[in-house]
């Protein structure tokens, strides 16, 4: 199955706005981090405000953030009924 259009503009939307926050609220190391993930959202930019994350504030919208673009991911990388 392939993520639904709906699906995928509220996880994107959701990351944009939790990693945004940080971007733009958050201090240096944290801000570039940020805007990295924003700008390149790919695994190595994501892990590294992840790791840079341990035991802020913000952490969690971000992992809640990712969360829903795993959730909505879920069925192409894990297979569902339907793959």
């Amino acid at each position: 199955m392939v993520i639904r259009d709906a699906d995928r503009v509220i996880a994107r939307r959701m990351y944009e706005v939790a990693v945004g926050l940080v971007a733009e609220r958050e201090p240096m190391p944290y801000r570039e981090l940020a805007y990295d993930a924003l700008r390149d959202p790919s695994p190595s930019t994501i892990r590294a405000l992840l790791a840079a994350g341990r035991g802020k504030r913000w952490l969690p919208s971000v992992v809640d953030a990712l969360a829903e673009v795993g959730i909505a991911a879920a069925e192409d990388v894990l297979g569902g009924e339907d793959a």
